[in-house]
């Protein structure tokens, strides 16, 4: 089966770990930053070529590290350029390969480590066969070598190019969105939450739908795999009351200490922020399920009857 490494997991030392061990190391990046180049190569003496884009919009806006060059050429490494590189590959000897959606830099690796990374994959290819390898081989046919000339005319225009292009804090634009939290993909899915600890604890599911709804729910309230389950019992508890839509409802639940279940539905639909607005009806279900969590995890302070026709959620 094959294996996906994940940044802020395991990407950047599977990452190190295949440069370290790998014989002639061929690396294909567009973006590459000088302070992760080293940190990714600081064990790796077999590094033979590394291929990176270097448009001068790249330099330009610091994508990538015109200080690389020196770099390479003090450790013996070539560096190529070639505008039309987009893949990002690490190649042992042709034989093997790491590829993913990683650039070699801090957030794409996220070295030093900090909350602030992308979100990249990658795999290992085993066995290259001989169609992979003349890829390879039409890309490096392809690229031209940087030189001291080609690096000295980068190194002499780029200041002033540099102090001409504006910075993204010269935009003044809000990309914040208060109505994040009220989209109906922020309300749980998992209608059992004994079938989601048995998820959480086993990794074992039914079917799909349980699976996607499983996942769904441990995204939304931010639980890694790896917790007793009765320290994630407990992290669940505080992520789910903490959550801005279930604050707001319990504040509307609170003005009386009940809401009848079509009350329930008309104000979650009415503060619902998706566009387009799903229809009442077809938020029934989601209404159940919050239903659900709130008598399982609120240790008895919520419990629903039915004093009418209607389903009430009360607060005793």
């Amino acid at each position: 089966m094959t294996k996906l490494f994940k940044n802020g997991v395991d990407l950047y030392e599977t990452m190190f770990a295949f440069c370290e061990k790998a014989n002639n190391l061929f690396i294909y990046v567009p973006y590459v930053k000088l302070a992760s180049l080293e940190s990714i190569l600081e064990k790796a003496g077999n590094c033979k070529a590394l291929f990176v884009r270097w448009e001068t919009k790249d330099l330009i806006t610091g994508a990538s590290d015109l200080s690389i060059y020196p770099y390479c050429k003090q450790r013996g490494i070539a560096l190529y350029r070639n505008k039309r590189i987009h893949l990002k590959a690490f190649v042992e000897d042709y034989k093997s390969c790491l590829l993913g959606s990683a650039n070699i830099s801090g957030r794409a690796l996220n070295s030093p480590e900090s909350g602030n990374y992308n979100y990249e994959l990658a795999t290992i290819v085993d066995s290259l066969n001989i169609e992979d390898r003349l890829y390879f081989s039409i890309i490096e046919q392809e690229s031209i070598l940087v030189t001291d000339d080609i690096y000295e005319q980068f190194l002499s225009q780029l200041p002033e190019k540099i102090e001409a292009f504006p910075l993204e804090s010269d935009f003044q634009i809000n990309i914040n969105s208060p109505l994040q939290d009220f989209l109906i993909s922020s309300l749980p899915l998992t209608y059992s939450l004994n079938t989601l600890y048995r998820v959480y604890e086993s990794k074992e599911f039914i079917n799909d739908v349980e699976m996607n709804c499983a996942t769904h729910d441990l995204a939304l309230y931010k639980l890694p795999f790896g917790l007793p389950i009765d320290e994630f019992k407990q992290q669940l508890k505080a992520a789910f009351f903490s959550h801005p839509f279930i604050i707001a409802f319990l504040e509307k639940v609170g003005e009386r200490n009940e809401i009848y279940f079509g009350e329930a539905k008309a104000w979650i639909h009415e503060h619902c922020s998706n566009v387009p607005l799903p229809r009442k009806w077809e938020i029934t279900e989601n209404i159940q399920i919050l239903y659900q969590w709130l008598i399982s995890l609120s240790d008895g302070l919520y419990e629903v009857d039915r004093p009418s026709h209607s389903e009430r959620l009360f607060k005793r």
